[in-house]
């Protein structure tokens, strides 16, 4: 694959470089602001090879999130920029609960640890509201979230490079994943390979916020319904890790396969020529070919057919 860009080793050696610092330390733009341990060793893999570097990961996580708002285009007013919003979009919102473990659920009140109120059930949302939610309503959601949306980044030098990485996830049954754009070919930007695995996500709406002036964070749901949710959620955390164990294999087994081709240009080089001179080695120390039956008789031609003429001796005349 020849030398790699150097706009790509400058980018991998400031990741590296962050990933390097003391765990107490290091802090990163994810809600958990670190790396997952249950990831960790993957992302060592990944970084291992010298045409690949992750740029996000997550194993996994369990969460409660108020949404924020999102524009609708082209809703605008004539004249104006500005953008009707409608529920659903990350701006504004919150994140209320965060576990990139499975949670454990003894003796825990949920509606609690998710900052939620109306424990009967959503009785108070039909009592006040009457069923109805106004367009502001802001939803909160409980979500299980795998090893995707996307939330294994790799960037990698090449398409060659990237192909490793999308054929190790296609065969770890993450059928979802992808290369991404290079950002209109710009010399700066790389192949990025997106790993995901969104058939194992889970989401439900389990309360809202409807209007400005009133704050509080209803339930739509009860207590029952919560454990229920964590419960599946801790079930899809297991398959999840399964997953990113073959996928871990995968890629091994591929790095494997392909591992001639990660070689920088001179360390090829350098490899060759030893080969080269190791071949010119064992042959000077072969053993020399036994004699042809041509030389050590003589009747016999370079062919090593019998020469009669010279077997019976020519009659002189």
């Amino acid at each position: 694959m020849g030398s790699l860009p150097l706009a790509f080793v400058l980018k991998k050696q400031k990741i590296l470089e962050a990933l390097s610092r003391p765990r107490d330390e290091y802090t990163d733009s994810s809600p958990k602001g670190s790396v997952d341990e249950g990831i960790r060793e993957l992302i060592d893999l990944v970084n291992s090879v010298d045409g690949l570097i992750t740029t996000s990961s997550c194993a996994g996580r369990i969460t409660v999130f108020y949404e924020g708002e999102k524009p609708i285009d082209g809703d605008e007013e004539p004249g104006s920029s500005a953008k009707s919003k409608v529920p659903g979009g990350k701006g504004g919102g919150k994140w209320l609960y965060v576990s990139h473990d499975p949670i454990r659920s003894d003796g825990r009140q949920f509606m609690q640890d998710f900052g939620l109120t109306d424990v009967c059930g959503g009785q108070r949302y039909e009592e006040t509201y009457g069923g109805t939610l106004d367009a502001g309503t802001r939803f909160i959601k409980l979500q299980f979230e795998p090893m995707v949306v996307p939330i294994l980044h790799v960037a990698a030098a090449s398409l060659s490079h990237a192909q490793i990485v999308l054929s190790a996830a296609m065969n770890a049954g993450m059928r979802e994943s992808g290369i991404q754009s290079t950002k209109g070919g710009s010399t700066n930007s790389f192949p990025v390979v997106a790993v995901r695995s969104i058939g194992l996500a889970l989401s439900s709406v389990i309360g809202f916020v409807c209007k400005s002036e009133d704050p509080e964070q209803h339930t739509l749901v009860s207590e029952a319904y919560l454990r229920t949710m964590v419960m599946l959620a801790n079930a899809r955390f297991e398959a999840n890790a399964k997953r990113i164990a073959r996928f871990k294999s995968w890629l091994e087994s591929q790095l494997s396969q392909n591992q001639t081709t990660w070689e920088e240009g001179a360390i090829r080089s350098a490899r060759k020529r030893m080969e080269g001179l190791k071949q010119q080695q064992d042959l000077r120390a072969a053993p020399s070919p036994a004699p042809s039956a041509a030389a050590e008789c003589p009747q016999y031609d370079k062919h090593g057919t019998v020469d009669v003429a010279r077997l019976f001796g020519e009659q002189e005349e």
